[in-house]
Protein backbone atom coordinates (compact mmCIF):
# COMPACT_ATOMS: atom_id res chain seq x y z
CA UNK A 1 0.00 0.00 0.00
CA UNK A 2 1.51 3.37 -1.02
CA UNK A 3 2.29 5.86 1.72
CA UNK A 4 0.27 9.07 1.42
CA UNK A 5 1.86 12.25 2.71
CA UNK A 6 -0.55 14.22 4.86
CA UNK A 7 -0.85 17.57 6.60
CA UNK A 8 -3.03 17.99 9.67
CA UNK A 9 -6.13 20.13 9.17
CA UNK A 10 -5.24 22.01 12.38
CA UNK A 11 -1.78 22.85 11.03
CA UNK A 12 -3.12 24.02 7.68
CA UNK A 13 -5.78 26.16 9.33
CA UNK A 14 -3.28 27.78 11.70
CA UNK A 15 -0.87 28.54 8.86
CA UNK A 16 -3.61 30.04 6.69
CA UNK A 17 -5.65 31.63 9.50
CA UNK A 18 -8.91 29.97 8.49
CA UNK A 19 -11.44 28.06 10.58
CA UNK A 20 -11.32 24.26 10.56
CA UNK A 21 -15.06 24.29 9.90
CA UNK A 22 -14.32 25.75 6.46
CA UNK A 23 -12.16 22.72 5.59
CA UNK A 24 -14.80 20.35 6.93
CA UNK A 25 -17.48 22.08 4.86
CA UNK A 26 -15.31 21.72 1.74
CA UNK A 27 -15.02 18.01 2.54
CA UNK A 28 -18.77 17.66 3.12
CA UNK A 29 -19.42 19.19 -0.31
CA UNK A 30 -16.83 16.79 -1.80
CA UNK A 31 -14.61 19.63 -2.97
CA UNK A 32 -11.61 18.16 -1.15
CA UNK A 33 -10.75 14.78 0.36
CA UNK A 34 -9.76 14.28 3.98
CA UNK A 35 -8.09 11.32 5.62
CA UNK A 36 -9.10 10.41 9.16
CA UNK A 37 -6.56 8.62 11.35
CA UNK A 38 -6.99 8.15 15.08
CA UNK A 39 -9.79 10.76 15.19
CA UNK A 40 -7.57 13.38 13.55
CA UNK A 41 -8.27 14.83 10.12
CA UNK A 42 -5.56 15.22 7.49
CA UNK A 43 -5.28 16.74 4.03
CA UNK A 44 -3.38 14.72 1.41
CA UNK A 45 -0.36 16.74 0.23
CA UNK A 46 -1.40 16.19 -3.39
CA UNK A 47 -4.47 18.38 -2.71
CA UNK A 48 -2.52 21.19 -1.08
CA UNK A 49 -2.14 23.33 -4.21
CA UNK A 50 -5.85 23.12 -5.01
CA UNK A 51 -6.80 23.83 -1.40
CA UNK A 52 -4.58 26.91 -1.35
CA UNK A 53 -6.32 28.08 -4.53
CA UNK A 54 -9.67 27.58 -2.80
CA UNK A 55 -8.51 29.57 0.25
CA UNK A 56 -7.46 32.46 -2.04
CA UNK A 57 -10.88 32.38 -3.75
CA UNK A 58 -12.57 32.29 -0.34
CA UNK A 59 -10.58 35.26 0.92
CA UNK A 60 -10.28 37.39 -2.20
CA UNK A 61 -13.84 37.01 -3.43
CA UNK A 62 -15.50 36.34 -0.05
CA UNK A 63 -17.61 33.56 -1.53
CA UNK A 64 -19.59 30.84 0.18
CA UNK A 65 -19.16 27.16 -0.69
CA UNK A 66 -21.60 27.32 -3.63
CA UNK A 67 -19.75 30.32 -5.05
CA UNK A 68 -16.43 28.53 -4.64
CA UNK A 69 -17.81 25.47 -6.44
CA UNK A 70 -18.98 27.69 -9.29
CA UNK A 71 -15.62 29.45 -9.61
CA UNK A 72 -13.73 26.13 -9.51
CA UNK A 73 -16.01 24.73 -12.20
CA UNK A 74 -15.42 27.77 -14.41
CA UNK A 75 -11.65 27.68 -13.85
CA UNK A 76 -11.58 23.97 -14.73
CA UNK A 77 -13.57 24.65 -17.90
CA UNK A 78 -11.14 27.42 -18.86
CA UNK A 79 -8.19 25.10 -18.31
CA UNK A 80 -9.87 22.44 -20.47
CA UNK A 81 -10.52 24.98 -23.22
CA UNK A 82 -6.91 26.22 -23.03
CA UNK A 83 -5.68 22.65 -23.48
CA UNK A 84 -8.09 22.14 -26.37
CA UNK A 85 -6.91 25.35 -28.07
CA UNK A 86 -3.28 24.31 -27.63
CA UNK A 87 -4.02 20.91 -29.16
CA UNK A 88 -5.81 22.50 -32.12
CA UNK A 89 -2.95 24.96 -32.64
CA UNK A 90 -0.48 22.08 -32.66
CA UNK A 91 -2.59 20.20 -35.20
CA UNK A 92 -2.89 23.30 -37.37
CA UNK A 93 0.84 23.89 -37.18
CA UNK A 94 1.46 20.27 -38.13
CA UNK A 95 -0.79 20.51 -41.21
CA UNK A 96 0.65 23.89 -42.20
CA UNK A 97 4.15 22.42 -42.35
CA UNK A 98 2.96 19.94 -45.00
CA UNK A 99 1.32 22.65 -47.09
CA UNK A 100 4.52 24.67 -47.30
CA UNK A 101 6.66 21.78 -48.62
Amino acid sequence: MPVTKLIAVKTFCLQHDIPADFILELHQHEIIQLVVEKRNRFIPIKQLQELERIVRIYRDLQLDINGIQTVLHLVNRLEEKDAEIMSLRNQLSFYNTFQHK
